[in-house]
């Protein structure tokens, strides 16, 4: 069986480039595991993609956050479900409030990364929209309606570790590790260029 969730839209995807960058498009292809088809993928058929958030902080540094069932080493970047009926830019900046307390000040659209994701017989293509915010309003503050525990400012020179520790996830969680660590290499690569 092959699961795909809504395709991209491509008159949105017209207005946000227009809005913020023309984007980079990248289909990546994966072998998954049972814990994330079963605990995230499948979970997720109530949304259409996610929005990505490389938060630029003080000294090119990028905002990360961890959640109380990370392993004690993991932090990664914020991201937030599309909902099936809701716009990627509504989606970018409620997720930032609700997950930082900032509001969007300058917004760069870096990219749109389709993960298609197999596992056994079955494949899902699950898509990141990501955003660089290099300047941001507000106070940054812990939410306290999400899960988040802690935050962390790491250069962006460092991502390629960051992704390396998500790579490192011990199984069950492996395959949501390589998953994640997906948006921190583009994210590097597309920052460090510029």
């Amino acid at each position: 069986m092959s699961v795909c969730y809504s395709p991209v839209d491509e008159r949105e995807l017209e207005q946000l480039a227009a809005a913020y960058g023309q984007p980079q498009m990248r289909t990546i292809a994966m072998e998954g595991d049972e814990y994330l088809f079963a605990t995230r993928l499948y979970r997720s058929q109530d949304r259409r993609g996610e929005v990505v958030l490389a938060i630029e902080r003080p000294a090119r540094c990028v905002l990360l956050h961890r959640k109380g069932w990370y392993e004690p080493e993991v932090y990664r970047l914020l991201s937030g479900g599309i909902g099936l009926d809701e716009a990627v830019e509504a989606t970018l900046a409620r997720e930032l409030e609700e997950e930082t307390g900032l509001t969007l000040h300058t917004t760069h659209f870096l990219g749109v990364l389709d993960c298609r994701i197999h596992y056994a017989s079955e494949e899902i293509s699950f898509v990141s929209y990501v955003f660089h915010l290099p300047r941001t309003e507000g106070v940054l503050r812990l939410p306290r309606t999400e899960d988040i525990i802690d935050f962390r400012e790491v250069p962006i020179a460092d991502l390629p570790a960051v992704a390396e520790d998500l790579r490192r996830v011990p199984p069950p969680r492996t395959g949501w590790g390589h998953w994640r660590a997906i948006a921190h290499d583009f994210v590097y690569e597309t920052l460090m260029s510029r």
